[in-house]
């Protein structure tokens, strides 16, 4: 099945009214990210599901914490709307999801395309990546605590990772469509409904 989600973009979060309860909870989170927030471009993530003193990585980058996020997002949507013109053509695709229960991390391959429609050469953007979303919790087991209520299962750790070096995605903004592959590895994948 061949699913892409197009969304208009904004620069808010979406908290849920409590953080996921186990792996399970915040793996289908994490796929909704992809298949209904289109948050490699919008950035609108349920920030419930993340600790406050997460850990952001990406091949560019590093910054700790949620609302340190959530304000990098904010800077940065006007100019990617901008840039995407009136058509707003992007997408995040999921390719694939999985739970490393043993490890503690959720990892997913995706790729993220859209058309710089504002720019004369008319770039696309196009990459294939890996993120490992690290979960919290001792043995990574959801264990009950006093009360009775399930410990919260969020991400600590977030870990991206491009499946071609920086620079060429970089290069991706400067040369027209189609240039510059999207990964240097074999695809096939089908998208994640």
């Amino acid at each position: 099945t061949t699913t892409t989600t197009t969304t208009t973009l904004n620069s808010t979060t979406s908290p849920q009214n409590n953080p996921p309860t186990t792996p399970q909870e915040l793996l289908q989170r994490i796929t909704k990210e992809y298949t209904q927030n289109n948050y490699l471009w919008t950035g609108n993530i349920d920030t419930s599901s993340f600790r406050p003193d997460c850990r952001f990585t990406d091949p560019t980058l590093s910054f700790v914490g949620v609302d340190k996020f959530v304000s990098n997002v904010g800077s940065l949507v006007p100019i990617v709307e901008f840039l995407l013109g009136s058509k707003q053509s992007c997408q995040s695709k999921l390719l694939s999801i999985g739970n490393d229960a043993e490890g503690g991390y959720i990892e997913t391959r995706w790729n993220m395309v859209g058309e710089l429609d504002r720019l004369p050469w008319k770039p696309r953007i196009d990459v294939i990546g890996r993120t490992k979303f690290w979960y919290s919790g001792e043995e990574n087991q959801v264990e009950e605590v006093c009360d009775g209520d399930s410990r919260p299962v969020q991400v600590y750790f977030y870990d991206e990772m491009w499946e071609i070096p920086a620079g060429l995605a970089l290069l991706q903004l400067v040369t027209p469509a189609g240039t510059i592959a999207n990964s240097n590895c074999a695809s096939g994948d089908d998208v994640i409904a």
